[in-house]
């Protein structure tokens, strides 16, 4: 059988649009022979969806581009859109097998997650009948994306010990449960949300061999690729049977559209190891996929980032560049009276390596202006992190204003480590509308940078950027580790207590040194208000805020 897969990046509400993608792949895979196409969840209306379904005829607009794509489908195929329904929500979540120009089968999503980033059991109704659909003599199982995850191997399982799950019923014969039928072939429409904890389902044994496996068939799994927000969706589809001895696969490519005809007749090998997560090289890829989606999304072009001459806002501008091109990049640098001469050397050497346009725009008299204003009422108070704010809060007046007079989006290049503990200046380091790498941590910042140079086989980023201590230069002399830990302390403190919820006494017990334990976390229930009020930006870790962490402002945390 030869199967068109549709691995397609939708926009949310561009019925129109993702219609058009779904149309072209599907005359492509007929021109070469395919038999029927899949494609993603929630395909004709993007995903997520969030509160669009309750917005006036938002569903029923969806449903309406359906109708008119199913009559001009030149092949069968498998595609996602939700639906209304009776139900406490009121509308599913649903796979639809077009044929002949009429929708054949409708299958809904029957597990929904409540758990991080996507909470669907918000707003859709959970389905109730298991899908089969019977095609040139197969029989074809229809699940969407939470519905394969039930395994005993999959942490979040437990939380469907109750629900009839879809991998019961299409399971062989001797394991089935209610009434269950044997299939050829199982597919899968999904929106898996990429992190670096979530991204190895395709390894040899992984979550995808075990479906397979427990179905006793082949799996066709079509992931949705593209950034939406701050979610990103990997892609890297995959037909994978792993139902005899030996498990042979044929993987699509991650962090980018690829329309597929896999004939699985002639499928062989196993392809699906090299294909998991890969560390940094990924981490780059899903932020340069992460940048581009969201500022054309939001349809813009062009994006202004202010180079301190720094490691963070480096890296950001060298992403930037990937996604965006030199000519919609714009470097600004902005130093203060007590800014070092390196700082402006290493961004403007960072900006003639990136082919970037470059403005040199210096605040101290607008940091004395500032000061001078506020003499009167600071008479008599010494000087403190006040006066150091004031040149942060400077340098975000001047990113904003530039992006209202040039209509490009600031990018914020502030990254995990620092936001976990509110090391950086409200309203100006945290001016933005989109915060690339703020669920990464700043060891990897440094992985990644230098990675791009090896890449480039020369210097993007100036080495100089790379080597020298790193500085907010607030005050004169400054450096990070004034305040904190080495930041490779820093970070393996921070993945505990935050990828994995430990308290600081279990951290201590793991051998870490007391007073650096608690002086980190208190520092991260500190600025928990900060956070709430830092731009998006795409979820990338186990844990991000904003999407995983979830902790009241005005909470008690003394125990965290």
């Amino acid at each position: 059988m030869k199967i068109g897969v549709g691995q397609i990046n939708t926009r949310a509400g561009d019925f129109g649009g993702n219609a058009d993608k779904i149309l072209a792949a599907c005359r492509k895979f007929a021109g070469e022979g395919a038999d029927f196409a899949v494609f993603p969840e929630c395909s004709v209306s993007g995903y997520p969806l969030n509160d669009l379904v309750f917005c006036g005829n938002f569903v029923a607009a969806a449903q309406a581009g359906l109708l008119e794509l199913s009559k001009k489908l030149p092949l069968p195929a498998i595609v996602g859109c939700p639906r209304a329904c009776e139900g406490g929500a009121g509308f599913r979540n649903s796979a639809y097998w077009v044929c002949g120009g009429v929708v054949r089968l409708v299958c809904d999503k029957i597990l929904l997650p409540n758990y991080g980033a996507v909470n669907d059991a918000r707003i859709f109704d959970p389905g109730e009948n298991f899908g089969t659909v019977d095609f040139k003599n197969r029989r074809i199982g229809v699940t969407v994306c939470e519905d394969i995850w039930t395994l005993p191997s999959v942490p979040t399982a437990g939380r469907y010990a109750r629900a009839r799950k879809p991998l019961d019923y299409f399971s062989k014969p001797d394991l089935c449960g209610d009434g269950g039928v044997r299939i050829d072939l199982l597919v899968n429409i999904s929106a898996s949300v990429f992190s670096s904890s979530n991204d190895n389902v395709r390894r040899t044994g992984g979550l995808l061999c075990q479906v397979s496996k427990a179905v006793g068939a082949p799996l066709l799994w079509c992931n949705l690729v593209g950034g939406n927000d701050n979610l990103v969706f990997a892609g890297g589809s995959m037909y994978v049977d792993a139902s005899g001895d030996s498990p042979k696969s044929e993987c699509l490519a991650k962090f980018e559209e690829e329309c597929r005809v896999v004939d699985t007749c002639t499928v062989s090998g196993f392809d699906g190891d090299s294909a998991d997560y890969s560390g940094c090289a990924d981490l780059r890829k899903a932020v340069v996929m992460a940048i581009r989606d969201f500022v054309r999304k939001c349809s813009m072009e062009r994006v202004i980032i202010g180079l301190s001459g720094g490691i963070d806002s480096a890296l950001v501008a060298a992403l930037a560049v990937e996604a965006l091109g030199s000519g919609n990049v714009l470097g600004v640098s902005m130093p203060s009276a007590i800014s070092s001469g390196h700082s402006v050397e290493d961004a403007r050497r960072l900006a003639e390596n990136l082919g970037i346009k470059f403005h040199i725009i210096p605040i101290a008299g607008t940091v004395a202006a500032v000061e001078d204003a506020l003499a009167p009422v600071f008479s008599g108070m010494p000087r403190d992190v006040t006066e150091e704010n004031i040149q942060a809060r400077a340098r975000g007046i001047i990113l904003m204003a530039l992006s209202n007079k040039l209509g490009a989006l600031v990018l914020t290049t502030g990254n995990k480590s620092e936001c976990s503990v509110g090391y950086c200046t409200l309203y100006g380091d945290t001016c933005g509308g989109f915060a690339p790498i703020c669920d990464i941590y700043k060891t990897d910042v440094y992985a990644i940078s230098k990675l791009i140079n090896e890449t480039a086989g020369r210097e993007i980023i100036p080495q100089n950027t790379i080597d020298k201590p790193p500085s907010a230069e607030l005050r004169p002399g400054q450096k990070d580790e004034d305040s904190l830990p080495p930041y490779d302390l820093f970070d393996a403190i921070l993945k505990l207590h935050i990828d994995e919820f430990k308290p600081a006494s279990e951290i201590v017990r793991l051998g870490f040194d007391k007073g650096a334990v608690e002086d980190v976390v208190k520092k991260v229930a500190g600025a928990e208000y900060k956070r709430v009020q830092y731009p998006i930006g795409p979820k990338l870790s186990p844990v991000s805020y904003g999407c995983d962490r979830k902790i009241p402002v005005a909470a008690k945390k003394t125990l965290l």
